[in-house]
């Protein structure tokens, strides 16, 4: 008998900087006994000893493809990741403009980007929290809109977490069954 391999349902936390991305995540991985795949870009821009440049974007989209695999070489039934490309697309643009060639620098690293099964857009609707590698605490509401306009534009499942910590993972707990 052959095995048949199993759907992994992909959930992506997605939103502007600080707004409980990776709160959210590693709760909802606990709770739900699954994976969860950091930010590559927190670890990459805090051990890179420079300020970032657009051309870094390549490696830190293809450490964020590549954690992302790793996680999910295992077939867990779900899988919960802190970002994933919308991050990265937004991140390039705000800050850096379209390419001037077209060809986004996150993608050159980040091939074929597979969407997830339900993206959830943190909306920013608590106070900033300081952090080293955090920009734009004036900017966040500006971001929201971007993610919110990418995930339509791309046509992904998403819903919107808002409130409380304990109000956002009940409003994922009610899509997860949605999904089912």
């Amino acid at each position: 008998m052959t095995g048949t391999k199993q759907h992994t349902t992909k959930i992506v936390l997605t939103g502007p900087e600080s707004s409980g991305k990776t709160a959210l995540a590693e709760a909802l991985a606990l709770l739900l006994s699954a994976p969860c795949v950091p930010e590559f870009a927190r670890y990459f821009a805090a051990h890179l000893g420079r300020p970032y440049q657009r051309a870094d974007l390549q490696a830190i989209g293809r450490g964020q493809q590549a954690w992302e695999q790793w996680h999910a070489a295992a077939e867990p039934p779900i899988l919960v990741c802190d970002t994933d490309w919308t991050v990265l697309h937004v991140w390039e643009h705000y800050r850096f403009g379209a390419p001037p060639d077209g060809v986004w620098e996150w993608k050159k690293g980040y091939a074929n980007p597979q969407p997830a099964d339900l993206y959830l857009l943190c909306a920013p609707d608590f106070p900033w929290q300081p952090d080293p590698l955090r920009e734009h605490p004036e900017e966040r509401q500006i971001l929201f809109a971007w993610y919110e306009r990418l995930l339509i534009e791309t046509g992904a499942r998403y819903t919107i977490l808002a409130g409380s910590h304990e109000q956002r993972l009940h409003t994922v707990l009610g899509e997860l069954q949605k999904l089912s």
